[in-house]
């Protein structure tokens, strides 16, 4: 029977080479660390906040991508927040042949230049 034998390795030296590693691969491509990537397209949807003392407020935004875990749109109000849960009807309005309606979180909001909001949403259900 053979044995093998191997070259002692640092615990420490190679939990470095691996951090080092795939930090240089998450500066390189944000993008990587999406799960799927983004169908890009413009079309209407409504979103409203899933709390009920705010049911009266309805934003119909531009979706610009999405995923099946989430999407990406443009609003002009400025209400939204990260942790907002939200009820996404989307596609929305009276050309469209199917609505969905999703829960969802608000990930991220940022400004985009013609001065709408850009609010990510991933869904919860």
């Amino acid at each position: 029977m053979a044995s093998l034998t191997q070259a002692p390795v640092e615990p420490q030296a190679a939990l470095e080479t691996s951090v080092t590693t795939a930090h240089a691969a998450v500066a390189e491509s944000p993008k990587s660390t999406r799960k799927r990537p983004r169908l890009k397209m413009s079309l209407p949807l409504q979103v409203q906040p899933f709390d009920a003392r705010f049911a009266d407020v309805r934003d119909v935004g531009e979706v610009i991508d999405f995923t099946r875990d989430g999407l990406y749109f443009a609003s002009g109000m400025p209400h939204y927040f990260v942790g907002m849960r939200v009820v996404v009807t989307f596609p929305f309005g009276e050309k469209a042949a199917a609505q969905k309606r999703f829960l969802g979180s608000v990930v991220r909001v940022e400004d985009r230049p013609n001065g709408a909001a850009g609010v990510a949403v991933r869904f919860v259900l």
